[in-house]
């Protein structure tokens, strides 16, 4: 007689069948079409606050070892302060759309206790997916309301709990706004797309493709992980996760090939980073900025093309320098894989991926694009036997992919009570309006956009960063940017670019540095340290956003010879500016040579006339001082 099935196989068998039926509604609806923008986020939230639940159980402080009943009641009590509120949202979709006027008719008493009930419960499973930090942020922006009589930009007239429910939970302003829209239509099926090309193999061959492409050369290992970064971040969309995805080879490889442990997992925190900003995902923050730009995400793609290949360009570059500086060693010949082989018996992977670039560039909606990328996985997967998905490797997928969405889902749902208090209280635009009536400077006012960027990212995805300054930063370096004359249009995309890369930087640079944590778990290097040679690693990238704020062309916008003389110049300066951090190109640079690169590379990538010339004289000056040794001795 079979026995009967314990408590955690039960709970696990339900696990995967509401993560398979959460991966399959977003098949079906991005193949069919969207529900009603209520119903498609209350559905994707529902199954997310369910699964959050049970993948990740609450054990309250006070309930010690022997506290499990405890433990289990609060869980209890959550699961219904979700669950009961969401559906009785749903029951009354037609009532709230019309049976009443937003922020006029007041909430009922229990409308009030729903409301409330539900902002707790979300706040509790985003507590348990992303920890602290988003979450003290959010109760904070929720407790401004309700104290009127602040001073400056904070002041406001005082909101009351009836009009904080409307907010966050009776309509599309909170909760139920942009951000969680874009995870239930969009970002879900991205996710659940990469967790089928990852169990179909095309990680393992992406990695083994860019050992076979740069492993044999200097710093091989270093530059291994550039490449595969560049392809496999743009899928993950998380640069943590492609740490533990591509470091756990390369970073054991650096080490062993001469580099120390604290520099090798910089290169890999570095490296992961630009994943975000790779298209064609971009760690899933382009749907969101479609949504707000108001925009095709196409041409968010589009844009970021250069920006993000001009990031790997400076990583790589610097990596080399390095490489070329320590006399490192590229991979040795009995430990590279055979990437001829592994293209020919699985570089049929990437035809998902090209599919999905193709449909895209069509016009085609992102959510159905993404649904027919998955058919092409599976259906590219029976090429070969080595790849060949069967129905297990499938419900795998669809498992892995509603994990996956968790995260960003409770996130943006958490996320977007905050975009709903500021439009509540107006403060994003007074905030706005203080800030260019003290500050004058366009470049200082980049400056504290970058400051605040990077510290509103500290222990939230990026994606959320980027929300939260929807209504913090952008509009005020919207007003920056309109006062140089710059068309409104492009001013727009600009802004937003420009707060996206620095919430994507926020990952990298202490003291949060989530994926130099990552890394430095690898490595068995230290934190701190780890974290401060990532970011001088990536220091190039900090750049970048000032120049395409000053030069929109590295943004492909404007006419061909300003995208042109835009990319040249930027090529030009990104590689003078990785010489001189680097203290190599030649041979070693002296102090004086390290001098006249950096301002060399300064004066290249800010656009001014007298600037190029200058700086063009003094890049050619430095390439005489290592290439002529007798000129060198003299300058010395």
């Amino acid at each position: 007689m079979r026995a009967m099935p314990t408590f955690s196989e039960s709970k696990s068998g339900l696990v995967t069948l509401l993560a398979c039926a959460m991966s399959l509604f977003h098949i079906w609806t991005g193949l069919m079409g969207v529900f009603p923008v209520p119903i498609q986020t209350g559905v994707h939230l529902g199954f997310t606050l369910a699964l959050v639940l049970l993948v990740s159980p609450s054990v309250p402080p006070w309930a010690g070892v022997s506290g499990r009943a405890a433990a289990i009641a609060y869980d209890l009590v959550v699961t219904a302060a979700a669950l009961i509120p969401l559906g009785w949202r749903l029951y009354n979709m037609e009532y709230l759309q019309t049976g009443r006027f937003e922020f006029v008719t007041p909430a009922t008493p229990l409308e009030i206790v729903l409301g409330i009930a539900f902002v707790l419960a979300v706040l509790d499973l985003c507590r348990r997916q992303t920890g602290w930090a988003l979450v003290l942020i959010v109760v904070v922006c929720l407790v401004f309301p309700m104290i009127p009589g602040l001073p400056g930009p904070f002041a406001h007239r005082g909101y009351t709990i009836s009009q904080q429910v409307d907010a966050q939970f009776m309509t599309l302003a909170g909760i139920f706004s942009i951000p969680l829209t874009a995870s239930a239509e969009y970002i879900a099926l991205f996710i659940i797309f990469g967790a089928f090309l990852e169990r179909s193999g095309l990680g393992k061959f992406m990695m083994d493709f860019a050992i076979g492409l740069v492993g044999a050369y200097r710093g091989g290992p270093a530059k291994v992980a550039v490449i595969s970064s560049a392809m496999t971040g743009t899928i993950s969309g998380s640069a943590p996760a492609n740490v533990l995805t591509a470091g756990v080879i390369t970073i054991p490889l650096m080490i062993r090939l001469g580099y120390p442990p604290y520099m090798a997992a910089a290169i890999e925190a570095a490296a992961s980073t630009g994943g975000v900003i790779m298209p064609p995902v971009m760690g899933t923050v382009a749907f969101i900025m479609a949504q707000y730009v108001g925009i095709p995400y196409s041409h968010v793609a589009f844009y970021a093309i250069v920006p993000a290949t001009l990031y790997f360009f400076g990583v790589f570059l610097t990596v080399h320098w390095s490489a070329l500086r320590h006399d490192i060693k590229g991979v040795p010949k009995e430990d590279m894989p055979d990437w001829k082989g592994a293209l020919l018996t699985k570089g049929h992977l990437a035809i998902p991926v090209v599919v999905l670039i193709w449909m895209m560039v069509e016009d085609r909606s992102p959510g159905y694009a993404a649904v027919w990328a998955i058919f092409a996985v599976i259906a590219v997967s029976f090429i070969s036997k080595e790849t060949r998905m069967g129905w297990r490797d499938i419900l795998a997928a669809l498992e892995n992919g509603a994990k996956g969405t968790l995260l960003v889902a409770i996130a943006t749902a958490a996320a977007g009570m905050i975009v709903g208090i500021f439009e509540l209280t107006g403060v994003g635009l007074k905030f706005a309006q203080m800030a260019t009536s003290v500050v004058d400077s366009l470049l200082l006012g980049l400056i504290i956009t970058m400051i605040v960027s990077i510290v509103l990212g500290m222990g939230v995805p990026p994606s959320i960063s980027y929300i939260v300054q929807v209504a913090v930063t952008i509009p005020m370096l919207m007003v920056f940017l309109k006062a140089t004359g710059m068309d409104p249009k492009t001013a727009l995309i600009v802004t937003h670019f420009f707060v996206l890369y620095f919430s994507a930087l926020a990952v990298l640079t202490p003291p949060d540095a989530l994926a130099a944590v990552a890394a430095a778990g690898i490595a068995g290097s230290p934190f701190l340290k780890t974290a401060l040679h990532g970011t001088r690693v990536a220091f190039v990238a900090f750049i970048i956003p000032f120049m395409f704020v000053y030069r929109p062309g590295l943004l492909l916008i404007g006419t061909l010879p300003e995208i042109v003389e835009a990319i040249v110049f930027a090529i030009l300066g990104i590689t003078v500016l990785s010489v001189a951090l680097e203290g190599f190109f030649l041979r070693r640079l002296t102090l004086i040579e390290r001098l006249i690169g950096f301002v060399s590379g300064f004066l290249l990538v800010f656009p001014t006339p007298l600037g190029y010339t200058v700086g063009l004289g003094m890049m050619a000056l430095l390439i005489a001082l290592q290439w002529w040794p007798g000129l060198r001795e003299k300058a010395a």
